[in-house]
């Protein structure tokens, strides 16, 4: 506890520091006009997910980590798994967990996946309950107002609203001239459960995931920026024919073998926020299909909305990372290339 305690206070002291020391550089762009002409350095950001899997990988990215600090890069973001399907989750895996990912030396934003709460119900990983997972993890990676991290950068959360006081996972920060943004949205169907009746943590969450997304892309708007980046675990299934179904209904569990789409009001949001936005917008997640960058959202008339980029992280690549270039002064504000740990060979993306 001791030990915590001065990892708090140091950390209270970097967070002050990196507000005053980014005040300038994060300020609001003023005007509601056309995306402000981006300027300034470039922002590298590594990209991780699904790491570690197991205790035999922690020194793995342990070292990752390590080796991430002693390149230009300017924080770590990491999309949720932070443990094994079938790996226990009790407290004294998210423990070592937490000191794993608080040891970065760049800031580091990590986004929960449903290995970590959504998932352990189940007898392989300590049949505890989801939602006491849940909480415990904002107890343990989220208590403070700024990134994990050595060092650290300060995030607005969605639990400084008062209707949303749980919901300090989702964030928001700046990067240059994009806005970034976490959410909980994890795989397993979005953490939907088929047993029909009210879906209490499902809807108390979609409910904050809908008012943060668009929050997010309406200040984002209002702030000129040239682009949005989302960052989520859970792969949305964009090829599922969700764009010609109805609005769901609690009869559906009754009515039709099909299984209710989890992520359906979140894609339907996305699409018609994107739709109306001047600038890029970017969506990463983990995906069991690895990396790849794709144009999957269209509109409602079936045209691919061009302003719309996805990225899919792979799992289960242990020492594998990818690095997101947003570069102010070009037409192609997003880049990304893949990379290995130290000793291995990357592959470029588009």
């Amino acid at each position: 506890m001791a030990a915590r305690h001065r990892r708090g206070v140091a950390r209270a002291r970097a967070y002050l520091l990196g507000a005053l020391a980014l005040a300038a550089a994060l300020a609001p762009a003023a005007g509601h006009g056309a995306p402000t002409a981006p300027t300034g350095p470039i922002v590298r950001v590594a990209l991780l997910a699904d790491q570690p899997q197991w205790p035999a990988a922690e020194a793995a990215v342990g070292r990752l980590l390590a080796s991430l600090g002693e390149q230009r890069l300017d924080f770590v973001v990491h999309a949720g798994g932070i443990k094994g399907d079938t790996e226990s989750c009790g407290d004294h895996v998210l423990d070592a967990r937490e000191r794993l990912l608080d040891a970065s030396p760049l800031p580091l934003v990590y986004v929960p996946g449903e290995a970590e709460w959504a998932e352990c119900q189940r007898a392989a990983s300590g049949s505890f309950d989801p939602l006491e997972r849940l909480n415990r993890l904002r107890e343990l990676f989220y208590a403070s107002d700024a990134s994990l991290g050595q060092r650290t950068i300060p995030l607005m959360r969605q639990s400084d609203q008062a209707t949303f006081r749980s919901f300090r996972e989702n964030v928001r920060w700046r990067a240059g001239p994009v806005m970034m943004v976490g959410m909980n949205l994890p795989g397993d169907n979005n953490h939907y459960l088929a047993e029909g009746g009210r879906n209490g943590e499902f809807e108390d969450r979609r409910e904050a995931n809908h008012q943060w997304l668009a929050r997010a892309f309406f200040l984002a708007q209002q702030q000129n920026l040239a682009g949005l980046v989302l960052v989520v675990h859970g792969d949305p299934q964009f090829g599922n024919g969700w764009e010609h179904r109805g609005r769901p209904t609690l009869l559906d569990a009754f009515v039709s073998r099909r299984k209710r789409d989890g992520f359906l009001e979140f894609k339907r949001q996305l699409r018609e926020l994107t739709a109306r936005f001047r600038g890029q917008v970017l969506l990463i997640h983990a995906s069991l299909k690895g990396f790849g960058i794709d144009t999957p959202l269209r509109d409602a008339n079936g045209k691919t909305l061009r302003n719309f980029k996805r990225i899919t992280l792979p799992t289960g690549a242990s020492g594998q990372w990818a690095e997101l270039r947003i570069t102010p002064a070009s037409p192609e504000l997003f880049s990304v290339s893949v990379k290995d740990a130290p000793g291995g060979t990357g592959e470029d993306g588009d």
